[in-house]
């Protein structure tokens, strides 16, 4: 593994543990475990997520190979963040936060990530479960396998206090994605 990319992510997030090993996870928190394969590289963000301290990240974990995408993991910070639990959410697809006021040019730039298999930041307007509105740094990327091939869309949702560009910083998952391009 690249050892600057480790050096900065752990700088990132102040940590200790080996980087040659998983960081211990959170005992009370949902976990994503990849059913699978996924890089070396793309798992040391899936293994900070699931670690200690990282409980309340809000994000949620898609599959681009079964029929419209459906989330197949839910974290139980997107589960506070929204207000559904997540039997609720996993097996939908994520457009059921959108809602009327949800920009279709937003949802656009979401979907052209998905095409193109590139990570993508969007500020967007969606909807918690009680129909009440969130702003939120909306970050997408695609986990790949060791041949590159992508087998999961990770999207981590960070919530921020207006509608607008420049608020990417606020988004771990952006922040962490940051040392993958060392």
């Amino acid at each position: 593994m690249d050892s600057v990319f480790v050096s900065r992510i752990r700088a990132m997030l102040g940590i200790v543990f080996d980087p040659l090993e998983s960081p211990p996870k959170s005992p009370t928190a949902r976990h994503f475990d990849p059913e699978k394969e996924v890089s070396e590289k793309d798992m040391v963000v899936v293994d900070m997520l699931n670690s200690q301290g990282h409980e309340h990240v809000c994000y949620c974990v898609c599959d681009p190979d079964k029929a419209d995408m459906p989330i197949v993991f839910a974290s139980d910070g997107f589960c506070d963040f929204t207000g559904y639990d997540h039997t609720e959410i996993e097996g939908r697809n994520c457009r059921f936060l959108q809602g009327q006021d949800t920009s279709p040019d937003d949802v656009q730039r979401i979907r052209d990530a998905i095409k193109q298999e590139v990570e993508s930041s969007v500020n967007l307007l969606n909807y918690r479960k009680d129909g009440s509105t969130f702003v939120n740094e909306f970050f997408i990327a695609p986990l790949h396998d060791n041949q590159k091939q992508t087998t999961y869309f990770i999207g981590v949702q960070c919530a921020v206090p207006f509608l607008g560009p420049g608020q990417m910083p606020a988004n771990q998952g952006w922040v962490y994605s940051q040392g993958k391009h060392v």
